[in-house]
């Protein structure tokens, strides 16, 4: 495997030697983005865990996205990926979001999801900041941090919270 090439088109050798595509990690962000937003608007949440483990299933993934699509192959190739979760990847492919992830957002402010990266935050958690301490952005969490607005926030100890921190002095 010619590694330059494989970068050329868009692709990556992660630390563990595998390829990785980048553009399966941006369609992995976005599931992961839509689930937040599922979880917000109280979607059904054994309906919901699907995006979570078929993000990292796709972040990992040996082929682009847009090859299987291009093949026909996405609905064989990931299992659990139905007719509506093909269509929702191939949205994404296409134009970087999707129909549900416009239906979900909803009035929950986009920024939102700038705490989806956040080692230590899942959906739920991110839930409960949005709604108890009106976390929605990176920007809003640091204040809250800084404010003392998550202490004994139940789901944030000092390890997460350190974990949080660390995070925020890399992006803001």
């Amino acid at each position: 495997m010619n590694d330059e090439k494989d970068l050329e088109e868009g692709a990556y050798i992660d630390a563990k030697g595998r390829t990785r595509w980048h553009e399966n990690d941006e369609i992995s962000l976005r599931l992961l983005e839509l689930h937040t937003f599922l979880i917000i608007a109280d979607y059904p949440e054994d309906h919901a865990t699907r995006y979570p483990w078929l993000a990292h299933y796709i972040s990992r993934f040996p082929e682009p996205m847009s090859d299987l699509i291009a093949q026909g192959r996405l609905i064989e190739e990931l299992p659990g990926a139905g007719k509506v979760m093909a269509k929702i990847i191939e949205e994404f492919v296409e134009t970087g979001t999707s129909g549900k992830l416009e239906e979900f957002a909803g009035d929950t402010p986009r920024t939102v999801v700038e705490l989806v990266p956040i080692p230590g935050l899942g959906a739920k958690t991110i839930k409960r900041l949005y709604e108890d301490v009106g976390v929605d952005s990176l920007v809003s969490l640091r204040a809250a941090i800084d404010e003392g607005r998550l202490k004994g926030f139940k789901g944030i100890g000092a390890k997460t919270l350190a974990k949080i921190e660390a995070y925020l002095d890399t992006v803001l």
